[in-house]
Formats: C-alpha cells, structure tokens, sequence
C-alpha cells in the first residue's frame, strides 16, 4: 500500500527509473524492483517462493540443462534499515539451491552473477564452495577493452593481482558483455568516461553505466582486435562465455530501443529471416533481423562462414579446439611476466606438468619484446595453433616480434626438437681447457696436450654431438688415429681421425680441427662447436672443428678442381676425386658458406648457393653407396637427384678406403616433402572438413600433382638403375627363388617379431589393444600365408635401388620433385646397404611414410573436437592416404615406362607390411607414445594381406 519501505536502498537504472516500487492498477499496490519495472522482484523469504524456483529448477535440469545462471543474487532478500545488498540471509537460500541441486543432479552447476569486485564476489562460492560452483568475474571484463584502448597491459594485470584465491571446486566465468552490454559499473568514473568515447562515441550506443553494441561494432569490425579479445577471453583464469554472434562478428541495431539493439536474432542463413524464422511476415517477428549493409544477414550468417575455412567462425571453433587440448587454460594457475615492454601482456599458464606461455600485443603496431624466460631453459617453446617449434630457451632473455594486436601461444616443450633451421649456440656457455702451442696444432700431437684432449676432452665433447650413433653405452676410450696437416685450408686445419670405443662397439669419426682466433672475423659457429683454447703467445683463439670455419669447405671445392692429393703421415691419402660437372662449375676463390641450424648426423654445408658439402662423420670402410649412386645417376645423365660434383676419399697405407664426403649441386627448394606434406594435409583438413559446397576432390588436387611427380621420378630412378652395365655393381640380376623365400622370411621373422612386442606392451588404449588381440589371434593364419608368399606378377629384375626412401628423403623443387641421401639405413652395412634388391621396397617406402604424415595431423591440434568435425577429418586423412597412394602408383608407371616390368603390387604390400612391423618394433622401444601410428598401420597392411592372398 505504499511506496515507503526499504528508504534508502538505490536505484540501479537511474537512466530509466525513479524508484523501485511501481503502482500496479490491477492489484491496487505497489511491487518491489531492483531493476526495470517490467521485472517485479521474488520475495525469497516466502518459502512458498523458495520452493516454486526449486520446482521450476528440477524441471529444466529434467530436461537436460546442464547449468543455471543466478541472475543478480546480491539483491534477493531486503531487510528494513540496511542497503538490501549481499544480506547475509541471501547465502541461506543459496545454499538452499544448491543442496537440492547436489542431491539430484550432482553434475550439474550453478553461476552466479553479482556484479562486485571480485573479492565481494568472493562470498557466494560459499564455505568451502557449498554455493555457487562458478560466479563472473566483472571487473576484468572492461578493463581487456581498455587495455587495447590505452595500449597498456596495466589494466588487466592490475585488476588480475586484485583477485583472489578462491575455493579450489569453483571457478571463474569471465565473458566480453553481460546481459548483451559492455557494463562498465565495475570501473571508476574516469576510467568511465574514456571507455565511453572510445568505444560509445555516439551517445545512442550508451545505456545506465554500460555501452550496448556487439563485439564487432565495439571493434569496428577489425578482425585483428576480435581475434585478440576472443584470444584474451580464452586464454585468461577461467571458464570462457561466449555470447552468441560474437562467434560469426554479428552487429546491432541501434535504433532499437533499450537492449533490444544487440538482442536481434541469430543469423544463422542469408534465407528469409536469416534462417531464425520460417514465418512469411519479417514485421511478426518479436525483434526484425539485423538487414544493414555492414552486419546485415545477409553479409554475415553461419551458413556462409560454415563454408569459408578462414572465416570468424571456423577461427574460433579451431581456437576453441586447441585450448580444450590443455588443462592449464582451465585448471591451471597464472603468472604474469614484466618485459620491458608495457604494450605486450605476457603470462604463463601452469598446471601439472604443463607450462603454457601467452604472449599478446595490445597496440596497433607491430611490437618487440624480450622475456626472461631462464627457469625454463632448454625447453623448446612449440606454437599451439599449428605445432610449431620455435627456437630453445636458454638463459639470455627471449625475443618475440608481434604483429600489431597480435597474440601468440606457446607449451614450452621439454620434449619437442629444435627447429631444424634454428641456431645451436644455446646453452651455457663451457670452460675450456687452454692448450699453449708454440708452432701450431702439430704441437698438440707431440706433446702431453695429446693425452690431455684424449682423456679429458674429447670423451665430453664427443659423447654430445649430434654425429656420434653409439649414444646408449657411455665413452670408455678415445684415440686420436690420425693429426694430419691440411696446409691446403689453413695453417691452423688439421684432419684428425677419432677411434671411440663404448661398450663392444669401437666407431671411427672424422673431426677436422682448426683455431678461430680472437683477430679474426668471427663465425656462428666457431664458439658452440669448440672443445678447448689455444695460446700461441699473445694470440688466443678456440679450438673448434674446421667445418665451423669458411676456410676447409672453400679448400675441399678447390681440392676437387685441381684432384689434389694430401699425403698423410701413416702412408694414407686423401683424395679429390672430381665428376664432370667440376668443368660447369663457377665459383670464386672464397665463395660464401652458409652453415645450417642444427647439427645432424652427417655435416652438411652450403656453397655459394651452388653447391652442397657433406661430410661422413661415421667412417666405415669400403665404398659408400651415397657417393657411388651419386657419381653412376650423375654420369647416365639422371635429373631427379643432385649431380655429384665430386667425393672425397680417405686412402689407407694398405689399401683400404673410406669416403670422407661428397658434394652436389644445390637444387634450389622448398623444403623436404616430409613437412611440405604435413603442411598440405593439414591445409587439405582445415578447409576440407567443413562443407565448401565444392567437390573435395579438388582439396587433393595439389597434392596428388606431388605424389604423381614423385612417383614419375622414383620411376624412372629405377628405370635407370635397370639399365645393362658392365659394372657387377650396377647390372641387374634376375630375381631368384632363393631371394623370393629369402623376402618373405625377412618379413615373416619381423611380423612376429612385432606381434610379440605389441603382446607383450603394456598401457595401450582400449581400440589399440583390441587389434593386438585381432593380430595375435590370427599370427598363425597370417605367418603361414607369408611363408607361402609368391608374387603374383612377373618377378622381374634386382636392382640397386635407394634402399631407405621416404618423404624426408624427398625436395620439393617447384612442380618437380629430388630425390636425395642415397646412404641407405645407416644402422646397416655397406654391403647390405649396396644390396641389389626390389623396386617395390622404395614404393613400400613411400607408402608407410605417407601413412606416418596421415597419423601425425591426425593427432595435430588442428583437427576439432566435435564428433561431427572431427569424422569429416579423419575421413579426409584416410582419403589422403588414397589419393596420394594412386597418385604415386600412376606417376611410377609413367616413370618407369617399358625400362621395367609393371610394379608387382604383391611385393609392394609384403615390403609395407615388414617396414610396419619394423616400425613397431622402433617406437615401442623410442616412442612408445607413436605406437599406435605403425600398429593401425600393420593392422591395415595384414589384413589386406589376408584378403589378397585368398584370391
């Protein structure tokens, strides 16, 4: 009956009420409102109240809700004489609520919405979260807006340090708007005023203390800015809301009164009513459809970003799928770092085991910064977004460049690789043993300086080079064999032969020697390869090896113009033994050296962009098949492969020879097909697993141009090897009885061997295990038909083939494929590397490693985790595999022409199926982790074994 009770309690829209008691006609009284008038309040004191919200509450939990969001809970109670704020009776009702939720539907939550600092907020988690599982967190939501406003991360790290610890079974919801507006309650009346000009120039866009526009307009429809305030949304302490049409960039309608302008509806198609609605008259809407030039539906609606693989929408289902990978978003703890650098905002996610750094520049130009990063030296930092692995960690501060608001997230990996371009000069820096020479290095041979670098040098610094095969016996000896001048390079190069003995095995390693002295120009990596100091009266250098320095390389390319010969001390030379292609060669006296990033087991260097040096760390005696092939593919006129410009061979005094090195032609290129294949088939899902209302073939189309190009050149490889010759290296043989038994038993022993280690390899998935069980029920039935083996078309000839052929193994060079490192598997011997075998072993090759290329993006954080997406990407995957297989098989024919008999698709399928078990047999001992990758694989490969040997 009167306007009277609860003095002095405020109003909340000021902008639109002038109390919060309204005269209703029909009852003849006043009723109670916090907010609008249209909204009359609950009395929760009622129990009749109470009990009438659980009643509505249990029916939508009945119906599958899996939440509820607790509008305005500071204001359910008033009491006479108080602010009728927070009342300490609210938490009475609230846990009212959630004892009813947890004793029916214990999965299911409860958000509140209490528009307060966070540490007000704080009190309705309850004690010991027995209220509300989540609550918002206002504050920070307007101060990300004027982070990218002011170009300055303090607003969000200010607001972030505020908040505190809460219970460890609630959490955060953080958002971008609430209630369809940008409120700005939780911000002082100066903050205030500046996000309103910024971002609510025009007065209609204001409402009370908010602004009511949508993301986009808020954005100005800049893509960069969206993606970086979805970036921050996702990437903050919490659970994400996203409100709906963020996700596609929808606009508003500001002409519509009150919130009714950002509540338009959901443009789902460029249809009638943009899809929202099927009735014929748009006016019987209850709110029109957005219909401007700019947001309107018919410019902006899901069904055409569905199809648009780089469109808001499919961003945002990709951005969502990457950081469901990763528990620390969700989970994990925050720490802000401090570069420098206040327009970048730099924090890392931790949780577990996993260490997650976001980096995201705030301003509207591209900016640089440097993070201390030390605690987490060693660690390689790999890009979450596309799997890329980023240059390792070491303890100087880390630079990052950042386009203008752009963002970056990286798992600091401490399993991952260097990038194979990146440089190896980090690490702590070594303290050298000085070595005091009077003459030059000769001087280390005849003195006590010889048994100081065998003993307590080489032993080190030999057991962490990337060359050195015998890594899993420690060092027991090392020998210097050979301290041989090489006068041709430099007065300071020496060739040094190391004898390393560990375990039962006893290897021998070529490490020229040369000094990189202080005076001189320096180079990348004179200082990371070095093992010791050298004095030579005031002159101080580093001991390092000579393929740091410019000086060799340039000399073993003159060495091959001029076939010169070095007489060793031992009655040994070392020869330079030049191809034809020497003669086309033009190079200057000192041509440029470029040295790769990283170390590898052979050391490869490139010339002038002309040519490529490789020397053969590992030295074994007898003729090494990557300089053979080379030198007989370069002489019969082969451009699928690098010409062979010349080798180098180490001549014993008795006659024995090892080859040292080779160098080739540099084919200019874009890289391996390895990670050319990895970065088309995820290009090939990306866009395929959405609809493109386009034939999907043609997402294979570039691809399969590749595969048939490869197969082409691996066809008339062999095609050339099939040539007659007088060389008993070279001719080839017909293909016997005794080398088909022998085939198929290699095959036969290596299946079993796999099925026995799969059998006996425990902590597999559940699908996994199953197929373990399928194979080891049918080893009988699948050894017997490979002991009967026969192949099914004409047996043809041996050749020499590559012998260890994948995608790695392979250059792309514009629409042409090279073929490159013809060393064979270096875990074999030369003679079984030399081996004349069957083309159809490199086919086989080729085709596990396009499985391997199919696994490795299936498991990329690329693929969505939503069923239906992530069928359509496992289809396209499996479809690759298809594709690129036929495509392969058609370019071989072609290849190969007449010059062979029709590949025997028989002998194709043994090879495969023993290169699978041989693959098992490697992770299960390597990466356990992969073993699912050659399991599937050999799953696949017996099985269609079984079917073909039954027709």
């Amino acid at each position: 009956d009167t306007d009277r009770a609860y003095a002095g309690t405020r109003i909340i829209f000021l902008d639109t009420e002038k109390s919060n008691w309204t005269w209703d006609e029909e009852a003849q009284a006043y009723f109670w409102h916090r907010f609008y008038s249209h909204q009359p309040d609950l009395n929760f004191d009622n129990p009749k109240v109470l009990k009438a919200v659980l009643s509505v509450m249990r029916f939508w939990l009945d119906l599958g809700v899996d939440g509820l969001r607790l509008d305005a809970i500071p204001y359910l109670v008033e009491r006479e004489g108080t602010s009728n704020e927070n009342l300490a009776e609210t938490h009475a009702i609230l846990r009212a609520i959630r004892a009813e939720l947890d004793r029916g539907y214990p999965d299911r939550m409860l958000l509140a919405e209490a528009n307060m600092w966070p540490e007000d907020t704080m009190q309705y988690f309850g004690v010991d979260g027995d209220e509300c599982q989540m609550a918002f967190h206002f504050p920070l939501m307007p101060r990300m807006y004027m982070a990218i406003a002011q170009e300055d991360r303090f607003p969000i790290t200010d607001i972030m340090r505020q908040t505190p610890e809460i219970p460890p079974t609630c959490q955060w919801a953080i958002f971008l708007r609430n209630h369809d507006e940008l409120t700005l309650e939780m911000v002082t009346d100066k903050e205030r005023d500046y996000l309103w000009e910024t971002y609510a120039s025009d007065r209609r866009a204001r409402i009370n203390l908010g602004i009511r526009l949508r993301l986009a307009p808020l954005m100005e429809r800049d893509r960069r800015r969206i993606e970086l305030m979805n970036y921050l949304l996702l990437t903050m302490p919490g659970t994400p809301v996203l409100y709906y049409g963020d996700e596609i960039g929808m606009g508003d309608n500001i002409h519509l009164g009150d919130r009714d302008g950002v509540r338009t509806p959901m443009q789902w198609s460029s249809d009638r009513n943009g899809g929202f609605s099927r009735a014929v008259d748009p006016a019987s809407l209850v709110l029109p459809v957005n219909q401007d030039p700019l947001y309107g539906y018919q410019a902006i609606n899901v069904e055409a970003q569905w199809r648009d693989p780089h469109s808001l929408l499919n961003w945002t289902r990709r951005t969502l799928a990457v950081r469901s990978r990763y528990k620390a978003f969700g989970r994990g703890s925050q720490r802000f770092l401090r570069p420098m650098n206040r327009k970048v905002l730099a924090y890392l996610r931790e949780y577990g085991g996993e260490a997650i750094l976001c980096v995201a520049n705030v301003s509207r130009s591209a900016q640089a910064v440097e993070l201390d990063l030390a605690e987490f030296a060693g660690r390689i930092p790999v890009e979450l977004s596309a799997g890329t692995p980023f240059p390792q960690i070491g303890q100087l501060t880390y630079l990052l460049t950042l386009p203008p608001y752009g963002f970056s997230w990286f798992l600091l990996s401490q399993e991952a690789e260097q990038p194979s371009w990146s440089s190896a000069t980090s690490g702590p820096m070594v303290e050298h043993h000085t070595f005091v020479v009077r003459k030059g290095l000769e001087d280390i041979a005849e003195t006590s300086a010889r048994s100081v670098l065998e003993h307590d040098v080489l032993p080190d610094y030999v057991a962490h080079r990337r060359w050195y095969q015998n890594k899993d016996q420690p060092i027991d000896e090392v020998k210097i064999t050979a301290f041989d001048p090489l006068q041709a390079a430099s007065e300071d190069a020496m060739f040094v032969e190391l004898s390393v003995r560990g375990g039962d095995r006893t290897e021998r390693y070529a490490l020229p020697l040369t000094v990189a002295w202080e005076d001189q120009t320096p180079h990348p990596f004179e200082a990371p390869l070095a093992l010791a100091r050298v004095r030579k009266g005031r002159r101080v250098g580093l001991l390092t090896d000579a393929l740091a320095s410019p000086a060799l390389p340039q000399a073993m390319i003159r060495g091959l113009k001029s076939s010169r010969v070095v007489e060793l001390a031992d009655g040994g030379r070392l020869i330079c033994r030049p191809t034809r292609e020497i003669e086309s060669l033009s190079l200057e006296d000192a041509p440029a050296i470029d040295w790769p990033g990283a170390e590898q087991t052979n050391t490869t260097l490139l010339v002038d962009r002309q040519v490529v040096v490789k020397l053969f760390r590992r030295l074994t005696p007898g003729v090494h098949p990557e300089a053979e092939m080379s030198r007989a593919l370069t002489e019969r006129g082969y451009t699928g492969s690098p010409a062979l410009i010349g080798d180098f061979v180490r001549e014993t005094a008795d006659g024995g020879v090892y080859t040292l090195g080779v160098v080739q032609r540099f084919v200019d290129n874009q890289g391996d097909g390895w990670a050319w294949t990895l970065d088309q088939l995820s290009r090939i899902v990306d866009e395929g697993a959405v609809p493109h209302g386009q034939d999907q073939a043609s997402v294979f189309a570039p691809y399969a141009a590749f595969a048939k190009a490869l197969g082409v050149r691996l066809g008339e490889l062999h095609a050339v090897l099939a040539q007659a010759s007088d060389d008993p290296d070279f001719a080839p043989e017909p293909t016997s009885d005794q080398d088909i038994a022998d085939w198929r038993n290699q095959a036969r022993d290596e299946v079993e061997h796999a099925i026995d280690i799969l059998a006996a390899h425990a902590g597999l998935s559940e699908p996994d295990a199953a197929l373990v069980a399928e194979l080891d029920a049918r080893r009988g039935e699948l050894l017997g038909r490979m002991e009967r083996f026969q192949p099914q078309g004409e047996r043809g000839t041996k050749i020499r083939i590559h012998g260890d052929l994948h995608l790695g193994q392979v250059l792309v060079a514009a629409a042409d494929v090279q073929i490159i490192d013809f060393e064979g598997e270096p875990t074999k011997s030369l003679a079984e590397r030399r081996a004349k075998l069957s083309p159809a072993r490199d086919v086989a090759g080729l085709l596990r490693s396009f499985d391997y290329a199919a696994a490795h993006v299936a498991r990329d954080v690329r693929l969505a985790t939503s069923a239906g997406i992530e069928a359509k990407a496992q289809d396209l995957v499996r479809r690759f595999r298809d594709e690129a297989s036929a495509a392969l098989f058609q370019g071989y024919a072609e290849g190969a022409d007449a010059a062979l008999p029709p590949l025997d698709h028989s002998l194709v399928e043994l090879f495969a199926l023993e290169k699978a078990a041989y693959e098992v047999a490697y992770e299960a001992a390597n990466r356990p982790d992969w073993l699912s990758t050659p399991l599937r694989g050999l799953a696949r490969l017996a099985q269609k074994f079984l079917e073909g040997s039954r027709r």
